[in-house]
């Protein structure tokens, strides 16, 4: 995803189309590959430590990726057959970072939400945090937020989700020292897209 006010933004190309899809198991690489291919981005060129070191280590991260294409919460958003972005979805937020009464109001959690570099700068990301927030209410019919946790250091993100309409909600540690703390949400959105979407759902075999 591109967060950079400085970057080169493409005009953005609202007759191409981007299907997306529950990721397998079997693509447990492909996804780790666009968390991998982002994270050398950010090393290279933003001050911050996300992704860069997975946390707390490999195993443990390939561990939860999986679990997460397990429970058929991982989406994969694809280029013709090119994997070009992924979303993870959950309805419920984690005990530590979300209190109590917040977990009262029900919404939809984004996780390890990113886009290929090559697609950057054309508004991709946030289409794929709308349709993430919109396909996440559509389970959670009562859900009135899109929430996500953001790595505490990477401040540019931060500003990145403020433009996109999120409000700063705290900066919380966790038992664990989760590295990902500062919290953002949102209203989910109601109106439908005012142009036509890019991002379309895909059942396999259809």
């Amino acid at each position: 995803m591109d967060t950079g006010t400085k970057t080169r933004r493409r005009s953005r190309a609202p007759h191409r189309s981007y299907r997306i899809r529950t990721a397998r198991t079997d693509e447990l690489d492909d996804v780790l590959g666009l968390i991998d291919q982002a994270a050398r981005w950010l090393e290279a060129e933003k001050d911050t430590t996300q992704w860069i070191r997975p946390w707390p280590s490999a195993d443990d991260r390939r561990k939860r990726v999986y679990e997460s294409l397990l429970n058929r919460e991982t989406w994969l958003l694809f280029d013709g057959e090119r994997p070009i972005g992924s979303v993870t979805i959950k309805l419920i937020g984690h005990e530590e970072l979300w209190t109590a009464s917040e977990r009262e109001t029900e919404a939809v959690y984004l996780h390890r939400l990113v886009i290929h570099r090559d697609y950057a700068g054309d508004g991709l990301g946030a289409e794929l945090i709308d349709w993430a927030g919109r396909r996440g209410a559509s389970l959670q019919q009562n859900a009135e937020l899109v929430r996500i946790d953001v790595w505490t250091d990477n401040t540019e993100l931060h500003a990145y989700y403020r433009r996109q309409g999120f409000q700063d909600v705290a900066i919380r540690t966790t038992s664990d020292n989760t590295p990902s703390g500062a919290l953002f949400e949102k209203p989910l959105p109601t109106a439908p897209p005012s142009v036509p979407p890019r991002i379309t759902e895909h059942t396999p075999g259809a």
